[in-house]
């Protein structure tokens, strides 16, 4: 056989293997996006005790540990509702602890229970009213149910995040149009690890820690039932 033929036949058939190669290498890439994108279902579904721990960074770089604890389920008056205990300020001494008891159905606040240690005071406040006196408070309440804006069908990153006591979790990075982007995982109760804001690259809260059982509530069911009700004014005296 003519060299040149044979050379020529010798470069075609590396060609070949090299591309071979290279596609085989693309399928499984392409696989292993699939599956890691499998990974997020949306948010897990948690038992009484499930609780997660994260540090919130502000724009002083002072940090602040929270605490969240999932209460479990019952019913107020007569409105099927769930319950999670938020804990903060943890580092300064001066601990402020909430429970929120959210609708089922609608995640519509119920009642808030709030206790001041600082104080030694317990107020119980109808959900409405929670409404009129903090407006945005919903948007700070954490949930166990998916929120639309964290779908598993809408657009996302994958990636992995490890938090400080050594445990590695799979995560989808969303994006907002405001361009903070959010870490969700359906491996840790209440979904949220970690939330940046893009534009400056400041980390504004990270997942310290978390567990799935064991967590117990630290204003406990006698301090509730002592608690100061506080709801709407009743108007009946002023109307004839």
């Amino acid at each position: 056989m003519n060299k040149k033929i044979y050379k020529g036949l010798v470069i075609l058939l590396i060609c070949l293997v090299v591309i071979v190669v290279i596609a085989i290498l693309v399928a499984r890439n392409r696989d292993n996006v699939l599956n890691n994108r499998d990974v997020y279902t949306g948010f897990l579904q948690i038992e009484k005790g499930a609780w997660s721990e994260f540090i919130s960074i502000d724009s002083n770089d002072n940090e602040n540990l929270q605490r969240l604890v999932y209460l479990g389920e019952k019913t107020i008056e007569g409105i099927p509702s769930y319950g999670i205990e938020m804990e903060s300020n943890l580092f300064n001494g001066k601990n402020a602890l909430t429970h929120v008891w959210l609708n089922k159905e609608s995640n519509e606040i119920v009642e808030m229970i709030s206790k001041l240690e600082e104080k030694n005071k317990i107020v119980c406040i109808d959900g409405p009213l929670v409404k009129i006196l903090m407006p945005s408070f919903d948007s700070l309440i954490p949930t166990v149910e998916t929120p639309a804006k964290y779908n598993p069908s809408n657009e996302y990153i994958y990636g992995i995040f490890t938090t400080k006591d050594g445990k590695t979790i799979q995560v989808a990075k969303f994006v907002d149009e405001n361009d903070l982007e959010t870490w969700i995982s359906s491996e840790v109760p209440f979904g949220i690890i970690k939330a940046v804001n893009n534009k400056t690259g400041r980390v504004i809260s990270s997942l310290k820690d978390f567990g799935l059982s064991g967590a117990r509530q630290k204003i406990s069911q006698s301090d509730i039932t002592d608690c100061e009700k506080i709801g709407f004014p009743d108007l009946s005296d002023f109307v004839e």
